[in-house]
């Protein structure tokens, strides 16, 4: 029976995943949009991709918040086991697990539950959008498909932020900054540093679960066009520095995933000192 207690995750680790989760992924819907958007749109700015997530300014406020927030409702419910597995599961295999293979197990059942809902949502964004030229909507209960690959290593990258590299950080800062502000700032920093390799892999994401051509190809020719498409976005005419792109896409990679996990973070924390029921 104690075995079972130490294998089941705790209360408040629980409550953060389940009601945390939800909370979060939702209200960031409009974020979440503006990242997956940046893939096919070649031609806007930073600001400009925040405007277009709204649609139309001849629209009516509700009718802006109802194009801001397509997919929220497809993302939503999977949140819950979705943050489940980002938060008790993670705990759960790091008992047992180095951090690496903790972070890499809880993103492969991460991505079996939410890999459907959020192409789903990418390709909902995406015709919004682009009314001329929609792509078939993938099933929302699909654990696998095109891009899938991407989406693991970009769920391993986020979580790295906040479950590898903040903790450090947090030890390096505890000379400057009091308990609280301690723990945002390094979480935000650490989410950030890692958006350096989870940008282009979400824009590899993105990309490929908005391009029906790619879904048929064999793996030499999507290697190639994935290819074609980080040299597009990524690099200049010359092929030799950095596009403005580049940086957008950064950007926006930035803004949202420093929000949705520092804020999970401060929820997993807040329910771990103020949940009624800490122990089972």
């Amino acid at each position: 029976m104690d075995t079972v207690r130490r294998l089941v995750p705790q209360p408040p680790l629980l409550a953060a995943g389940a009601l945390g989760g939800p909370f979060v992924i939702g209200s960031l819907t409009p974020l979440r949009n503006v990242m997956s958007n940046a893939a096919q749109d070649q031609q806007s700015t930073f600001l400009q991709l925040y405007r277009k997530v709204i649609g139309s300014p001849s629209l009516s406020a509700a009718q802006q918040l109802r194009v801001a927030y397509t997919g929220a409702l497809v993302s939503v419910p999977p949140a819950c086991p979705q943050w489940c597995m980002i938060g008790p599961f993670f705990h759960l295999l790091h008992t047992v697990l180095p951090t690496p293979a903790a972070i890499l197990g809880t993103a492969c059942l991460e991505t079996s539950i939410t890999f459907g809902s959020q192409t789903r949502n990418v390709q909902m964004a995406y015709n919004v959008q682009a009314p001329k030229t929609p792509v078939p909507l993938s099933p929302i209960i699909r654990p696998w498909g095109p891009g899938a690959p991407f989406y693991v290593l970009r769920n391993c990258c986020g979580m790295a932020g906040i479950r590898w590299f903040s903790p450090p950080l947090q030890n390096m800062l505890q000379p400057v900054l009091p308990s609280g502000p301690r723990e945002v700032v390094a979480d935000m920093t650490a989410c950030m540093a890692t958006c350096v390799a989870s940008a282009p892999l979400n824009a590899c994401w993105s990309y490929t679960v908005t391009t029906p051509a790619m879904w048929s190809m064999g793996f030499p020719a999507r290697v190639a066009a994935i290819t074609s498409f980080l040299r597009t976005q990524y690099l200049d005419s010359t092929g030799t520095r950095l596009s403005r792109l580049a940086m957008r896409d950064l950007g926006v990679r930035c803004v949202y995933v420093s929000c949705c996990f520092t804020m999970f973070r401060g929820i997993e924390r807040l329910s771990m000192k103020h949940w009624p029921i800490s122990h089972w």
